[in-house]
């Protein structure tokens, strides 16, 4: 394997932590939910975290080429003031 530096900003790192994170937290907690079996829900998290990590790596790699993610973030509009 060769030994090759990378190059990221600390602020895209933290940003992408944050994806992860996120994204991985509400995956376990959706597992939880759907999930009785505990035999099955530590196999499906140890897989899911795996992946998890596979994509953060991956990330990581295509920022390196160039590449960066672009997150949507939906709120709820803000209410209007009807003063007609």
């Amino acid at each position: 394997m060769e030994n090759k530096t990378l190059e990221i900003s600390e602020e895209y790192l933290g940003e992408l932590l944050d994806y992860i994170g996120r994204s991985t937290v509400g995956k376990i907690m959706k597992r939880f939910e759907i999930i009785d079996n505990r035999d099955i829900l530590k196999t499906e998290l140890k897989e899911l975290i795996y992946e998890e990590i596979r994509n953060l790596k991956n990330l990581i790699l295509a920022h390196d080429k160039g590449l960066h993610i672009t997150q949507f973030i939906l709120k709820t509009p803000k209410e209007k003031n009807s003063s007609k």
